[in-house]
């Protein structure tokens, strides 16, 4: 067994442990803003994915997990996040866009989906990156074809701008899945633009649901 751990870029998981400590602070001024039952419950649920994307993402990546056992479980939580994640967000999106017949609907089969991705993440954590980023663009898509219904109910501006946070999320997946761009693997290299691209996506998005809330 590697005593040391396996080596990381110096700046792996940084970006991801500053971003918690933003979505602390910030998340608290989403849920102050909501204003009814179903507001503060998916405001809540969606401020508790982003911390446990963020937090999972930085112990996982920032500390050097010596025992491989103990870093396997890391690693399966840090994936099974990303999926909680993209439910947790859609959440809202879809209480504001939809009735509540549709949006419970919707909201139903996107945890269903998570489920799932976390069941791929407990058992089958080590299927290729490629594969694993598919599996997130499925799941990130699903709503693709209700974007004309949430424009005509929420706007044009808020459903572009969070598409354009779902290119930034997919690009990263790309990058993770594709192992691309190496850059200056010490330093910063293709994993630490996924985080990136994953904190400018966040970004996007919860403008996007703090603006129609």
């Amino acid at each position: 067994m590697n005593r040391m751990g396996p080596m990381k870029p110096l700046l792996r998981g940084h970006f991801h442990q500053a971003f918690f400590f933003i979505t602390l602070g910030a998340s608290s001024f989403l849920i102050a803003k909501a204003d009814s039952g179903p507001e503060y419950l998916s405001t809540i649920t969606y401020s508790v994915t982003l911390l446990l994307m963020f937090g999972i993402s930085a112990l996982y990546h920032r500390i050097n997990w010596i025992h491989p056992d103990h870093r396997l479980l890391m690693k399966k939580l840090d994936h099974a996040a990303i999926y909680v994640l993209i439910a947790g967000t859609f959440t809202p999106l879809a209480l504001k866009g939809f009735d509540w017949s549709t949006a419970s609907r919707l909201i139903l089969i996107m945890w269903s989906v998570a489920g799932l991705g976390i069941l791929q993440s407990v058992f089958f954590v080590k299927i290729p990156k490629y594969v694993a980023s598919l599996l997130y663009l499925f799941m990130g898509h699903f709503m693709a074809p209700y974007f004309p219904q949430l424009m005509e109910t929420l706007g044009r501006k808020p459903v572009w701008l969070f598409i354009s946070g779902g290119v930034a999320y997919s690009i990263g997946a790309l990058a993770y899945g594709l192992k691309y761009p190496k850059l200056s693997p010490a330093y910063f290299s293709y994993h630490e633009v996924f985080h990136i691209l994953v904190c400018v996506g966040a970004t996007i998005h919860f403008l996007v649901i703090y603006s129609i809330l």
